[in-house]
């Protein structure tokens, strides 16, 4: 039987639901022989509303090194005995989601929501939402659980 995935990526942000989902990702990848593509995305706040000329807002070098180290510990970690990549975006994390799986092909996104409604979902946004309606590659997301 051939394999129905061979290509997941797998977005963290290092929380909980993020750290679920990776597990999961790694079950699949296992299954189907896959390759586990891990992203974390280093959000660029928002230049404000002013009437000067906007400025632009450059990486930092450090934090991104760190984000990279911290990435390559939980695929070492999580991923032993899975083929994986591990890649450290800057920007805003849906648009860099979806770019990184159309650059790399992935034929599935497995990504943990943080499960805000009300006032926090409508201020923050979901970015869990917009990858699942913008993506052309199927999106399993795995929810918040519940305390135990």
């Amino acid at each position: 039987m051939a394999a129905i995935f061979s290509r997941i990526l797998c977005p963290i942000d290092f929380e909980r639901d993020s750290m679920d989902a990776l597990e999961l990702a790694c079950r699949l990848a296992k299954q189907n022989s896959a390759t586990v593509y891990l992203l974390t995305v280093i959000g660029i706040p928002p230049a404000p509303a002013t009437a000067l000329p906007p400025v632009p807002i450059f990486p930092n070098v450090e934090f991104e090194a760190e984000s990279r180290r911290r990435l390559e510990a939980v695929a070492v970690e999580k991923l032993a005995g899975v083929s994986h990549e591990v890649f450290v975006a800057s920007g805003n994390a849906a648009p860099e989601i979806l770019n990184l799986a159309a650059q790399r092909h992935v034929d599935l996104i497995v990504m943990g929501t943080h499960g805000r409604t009300g006032v926090k979902h409508f201020l923050l946004g979901s970015v869990a939402e917009r990858v699942v309606r913008e993506s052309p590659v199927p999106v399993l997301t795995i929810h918040p659980k519940t305390a135990e």
